[in-house]
């Protein structure tokens, strides 16, 4: 015992305690050595800057300016020097791009660097100081240059006392700056100020203001500048690049009134070039005049101006689109006499006009044709074969496409799987659809996979067709492949439910559908009140139209209480039915076609108390009501004797009588 205590020491605490802190100190010593490294460095390079810049000895005005180099300015000595090195090594980033060289124009663009940083009053309003502000900043710090003019006109520059060239010079580089800057409205308003000022906006100022916010991409602010300088009637803007970069302007920002104008300006200076052309042609396609593009082309082949593949297309896609298919097929054999102009692209466009218009021979005869001049079909060749034989109900037809495409060895694709999977399910062959469902799970080693759209499809047409067990486990699949099923979806299952009456499984999907965090809509309301109406549930399919839209926030619309009204007739619940179209008139304005719709049901079903009873509230509301309908259900009353029925329905008929006189 006494042998142990002596081996615990100062010393040997001291050692463990710096042995279980081996880590810390060695950082520590490190960053330590790190620290008086910098700290003797920025010494050294804090006394070599202070060296340079100590004060030389004083020599006469005359003896300095001997001193000095060709081209070189006064230089900075003593405190103002060190404080000028200071200031040039904290200054930001542009003042490190700065020129260094000995001319003039150099020694003007160090000046940002204190100068123009902050300028005093009496410098902002002295034209001529800005005037150099703004020619120094225009080119190194746009940003600065609008910041200086803001802050001039705040404390009243007066630019119109500068001569008219200095002016305009001036306002050049101002605008020009501003839309460099980000600020095409600035420029706008500066532009502005010039007419007032009363200097001339010319042609080279119009130019570069167009053709910067073009470049940036400031479509309508480019339209707006056009605009003002065009209130000179005097400017004559014959500069070929000013109308076409309108021109591209109005296009982009879907001005389109303007386009024909521009494009007339611009055949004035002279011979479009072959963008020109395509920008009008764009302008042709959006408005859908099919013959101004083939005008354009034919223009263009006079001219001698390149049309190009991508003009061409354009053209095509016009006619397709205004369903001129026999004007395109023409187009497409001027396209092929020329070479390196027609590509698969084109084939495609025009197949999707015979698809579009139901011409399934002419689609595939221009599938055989590009095959013989030696054109290899797309996926979306055959993805449009397969549309145009799906949407003529010739399956036949798209399983032979779709064979034809395994055997030359089409690298297949999801949507080509989901397009016939939706054939199928179209024409009601839910077997064959699973089959290429099989098919395409087999290919997902070479990246094929169902998406949301092949399972919603698929999901569809087994609730269609019964198969609600098939449906649950695509859904299982489903979410094996991480794919969120949307509302569709659960919609489509829960109509499988109303097939089966399986109230308890469609309750537990509308649950899962609100734990997914998807928004039940009046459609999921609508299948989930007919869920419930199947399985007699009306209380409670009452309940759930009373309080799940609003939880929801969902407006319900009339032809749910409609509905509901009409299920609980059916089963001869009244006293429900009343109930509904009460809540009815609470959250929604139904229309008289609507009230006389269960009027006319009560008389067929001979249920005149609760047809009265309707027929009472809504009198009462007052709702929506044609006389003709209440006569019906008077016309009923009387023939089953009820007497007090009459009499009710004639005090109704009198209140409605009394109110349309009243109005």
């Amino acid at each position: 015992m006494e042998a142990t205590s002596m081996n615990i020491g100062p010393a040997n605490i001291l050692f463990e305690v710096v042995h279980a802190m081996r880590l810390e100190l060695t950082f520590l010593v490190f960053f330590g050595c790190l620290y008086l490294m910098n700290k003797y460095f920025f010494s050294k390079e804090k006394t070599k800057i202070t060296s340079q810049a100590k004060p030389s000895p004083p020599k006469s005005s005359k003896a300095r300016m001997a001193a000095m180099p060709s081209g070189e300015g006064p230089k900075v000595s003593g405190k103002a020097a060190d404080s000028t090195a200071s200031r040039r090594r904290t200054a930001p980033g542009p003042s490190t791009s700065i020129p260094t060289s000995d001319s003039a124009e150099a020694r003007i663009f160090t000046e940002p660097a204190h100068e123009f940083r902050h300028p005093r009053p009496e410098q902002l309003r002295d034209e001529e100081w800005f005037a150099r502000a703004a020619l120094t900043l225009k080119s190194v710090q746009v940003q600065r240059a609008v910041e200086v003019y803001k802050a001039a006109l705040r404390v009243g520059l007066d630019l119109s006392k500068l001569p008219p060239s200095k002016g305009e010079e001036v306002f050049v580089a101002l605008v020009t700056a501003a839309i460099r800057a980000n600020q095409p409205l600035e420029a706008l308003d500066i532009l502005k100020n010039c007419r007032s000022c009363g200097f001339k906006i010319g042609l080279g100022l119009a130019a570069s203001a167009t053709k910067l916010c073009t470049s940036k991409q400031y479509y309508k602010e480019c339209l707006l500048i056009y605009d003002f300088i065009r209130q000179d009637e005097s400017l004559v803007l014959d500069e070929r690049s000013i109308w076409s970069c309108l021109l591209f302007c109005a296009v982009e920002a879907r001005a389109y009134t303007r386009c024909p104008g521009f494009w007339k300006q611009m055949q004035a200076c002279g011979t479009p070039y072959n963008k020109d052309y395509g920008n009008m042609i764009r302008y042709a396609s959006n408005q859908r005049e099919w013959q101004l593009t083939l005008t354009l082309i034919a223009e263009m082949r006079e001219r001698g101006v390149e049309v190009d593949n991508v003009v061409y297309n354009m053209a095509l896609a016009t006619c397709v689109t205004c369903g001129k298919t026999d004007e395109a097929r023409l187009l497409l054999k001027e396209m092929e006499a020329s070479e390196g102009v027609v590509d698969v692209i084109t084939y495609n466009t025009l197949a999707k006009g015979y698809a579009k218009g139901g011409k399934m021979a002419e689609c595939f005869q221009l599938y055989e044709h590009m095959r013989e001049r030696g054109m290899a079909p797309s996926q979306v060749t055959y993805g449009i074969l397969l549309d145009c034989c799906i949407n003529e109900n010739h399956m036949d037809r798209a399983v032979e496409v779709f064979n034809h495409m395994t055997e030359e060895g089409c690298v297949m694709n999801t949507v080509l799987y989901t397009t016939l999977i939706k054939g199928f399910a179209r024409a009601g062959q839910v077997d064959q659809a699973m089959s290429v469902y099989e098919k395409m799970l087999e290919d997902r080693t070479q990246g094929v996979t169902p998406d949301l759209i092949t399972f919603s499809i698929l999901i569809k047409a087994n609730c269609d067709a019964g198969g609600l067990k098939e449906a649950l486990k695509l859904l299982d699949t489903m979410l094996d492949l991480n794919l969120h099923p949307d509302e569709v979806v659960f919609n489509n299952l829960l109509s499988g439910c109303v097939q089966k009456n399986d109230e308890k499984l469609g309750k537990q999907l509308f649950k899962n559908m609100i734990e997914a965090g998807l928004k039940p809509s009046n459609a999921t309301f609508s299948i989930m009140l007919r869920l419930l109406a199947s399985c007699k549930l009306l209380e409670e399919a009452l309940e759930l139209l009373r309080s799940e839209p609003q939880k929801f926030s969902v407006a319900p619309e009339a032809r749910l209480f409609v509905q509901l009204a009409q299920a609980c007739l059916r089963e001869r619940q009244g006293r429900t039915a009343v109930e509904v179209y009460s809540l009815m008139l609470e959250r929604s304005n139904p229309t008289a076609s609507m009230t006389g719709g269960l009027l006319s049901m009560c008389s067929k079903l001979n249920m005149l108390g609760s047809g009265v009873e309707i027929l009472d509230i809504a009198v009462k509301a007052p709702a929506k009501l044609d006389t003709r309908d209440v006569q019906e259900l008077r016309q009923a009353a009387v023939r089953k004797k009820k007497t007090e029925f009459v009499d009710q329905i004639d005090q109704c008929l009198r209140v409605l009588s009394h109110g349309r006189q009243a109005a």
